[in-house]
């Protein structure tokens, strides 16, 4: 029996359609991901108080994933390095995560994540980002350097002569090493929110401008594009014969 069915794409359309489905899913998958990253983190808020704080060092471990600990760290500020992670947006505006480093009194670097700040609709003007002089002793979350859905090629670490603060993409760790020299501590401490000198933080329970839901809606949206990318190609190629 001869099927009345002909399915025959051209090559470019399986491979735009293919293309263009895992980059929806990967993108998926990375929203997912961040909600069940922020649930985590809410968890660990919850549970902080039973928990003694660790004393923050270089050589403390870094937790894995989206998990986090209780620190503290202290130390003094080093206001002059001070770094832009770019590409934040809250609430559909463009802006920094404030990312300081400070000397610790048991030696070596640790990196600061003071929160959100706004961008500049003119990009060369960069936020001021003045921090308290003298000895301070920080609480908040330690945890892993954030990963991006896509790392794109860039060099952080380029330009020793740029001025500070500078922007960077999603830096590593040897990035920060490379910023900051060899005794830099792998993660970040993610500023508590009840703490001063900081900026707009969102990873705490009591914030849910930016709940776990709005994540997994997203990513809902993305699955929905890659379906719908995958029926149009079915369609437009899926033809009855006379």
């Amino acid at each position: 029996m001869t099927s009345r069915w002909s399915f025959r794409p051209p090559w470019w359309a399986i491979l735009g359609t293919v293309l263009g489905c895992a980059l929806t899913i990967r993108l998926g998958l990375w929203q997912w991901h961040r909600g069940l990253a922020r649930e985590a983190l809410d968890a660990q808020y919850l549970s902080a108080g039973a928990q003694p704080p660790e004393a923050l060092r270089i050589d403390s471990a870094v937790p894995d994933g989206a998990d986090a600990v209780l620190a503290t760290a202290s130390g003094e500020y080093d206001g002059a390095r001070q770094i832009l992670l770019d590409n934040q947006v809250h609430d559909r505006t463009p802006g920094y995560q404030v990312l300081t480093p400070i000397r610790l009194v048991s030696g070596g670097i640790a990196l600061i994540n003071r929160g959100w700040v706004p961008q500049n609709p003119d990009r060369r003007v960069l936020p001021q980002l003045p921090v308290p002089a003298g000895p301070v002793t920080l609480s908040g979350l330690w945890r892993s350097l954030p990963q991006p859905a896509l790392r794109l090629k860039t060099d952080n670490c380029a330009g020793a002569a740029q001025p500070w603060p500078r922007i960077v993409e999603y830096p590593t760790s040897d990035d920060l090493r490379c910023l900051y020299g060899a005794d830099t501590a792998a993660g970040m401490l993610l500023l508590a929110p009840e703490a001063p000198d900081g900026y707009l933080r969102e990873w705490s329970q009591g914030d849910r401008r930016f709940p776990p839901q709005r994540h997994y809606g997203y990513a809902a949206q993305w699955f929905a594009f890659a379906a719908t990318l995958l029926v149009i190609f079915l369609k437009l190629n899926l033809k009855r014969r006379p």
